[in-house]
């Protein structure tokens, strides 16, 4: 039987998975530094450094998955690195322009996502952004045949059911846009992929 690592590598290399990850590319500047928390096989941080220079890093709790990004990633301009979770990322203050968390805070509970996020906003430089994308949970087959459907689509069928409860619920709260008015910081928020994803930027 495949290995959960395996089939996530392989989904991420599908052209629906780039669209996915679109909104997030946009959103870096060339030439930047940027962390990804829960970079899975690495395809984000992959895009970045080839077609935008970026400097990354990428972290994950997963050995499996970081073994994926390993074997497909060759660039000196990327580094991997296994974190124990809910424990202070291993980086100095202000290390980086962005923080990437992709597919990951929805999963969390309230306690885990407001430590991810404090220690986010530590390692970031003045003027810089926590990107959060993450599927809204909205959306119905119709309209994700219409705009995805291909036999090497398939995964984001499997992909939308899999996350649709939970990030529903994501979705429905406003979980960022109400930490960022507590915590006085600058929020925006859009829905992008057809609806079915929505990416979350908060500027520190």
């Amino acid at each position: 039987m495949i290995k959960f690592s395996k089939f996530f590598s392989n989904l991420q290399e599908t052209s629906w998975y780039r669209s996915f990850l679109n909104p997030v590319i946009s959103e870096v500047r060339n030439n930047s530094t940027l962390l990804d928390i829960g970079t899975g096989s690495g395809k984000l941080i992959q895009i970045l450094s080839n077609e935008k220079g970026v400097d990354c890093t990428g972290v994950d709790t997963n050995s499996d998955m970081l073994k994926e990004a390993k074997s497909k990633i060759k660039s000196n301009k990327i580094k991997l690195l296994e974190i124990e979770a809910n424990k202070q990322l291993p980086f100095e203050d202000h290390s980086f322009n962005y923080v990437t968390i992709c597919n990951v805070l929805f999963h969390l509970s309230n306690e885990n996502i407001d430590l991810m996020l404090q220690d986010s906003k530590r390692l970031l430089k003045e003027d810089g952004k926590i990107i959060v994308l993450t599927p809204t949970g909205i959306g119905n087959i119709f309209t994700l045949t219409k705009y995805f459907f291909s036999l090497k689509n398939i995964g984001i069928f499997i992909w939308f059911y899999a996350t649709r409860n939970r990030a529903a619920k994501w979705t429905k709260t406003n979980y960022l846009k109400e930490y960022s008015e507590k915590n006085k910081i600058t929020y925006s928020s859009q829905i992008v992929m057809e609806g079915f994803a929505q990416l979350e930027v908060i500027t520190v």
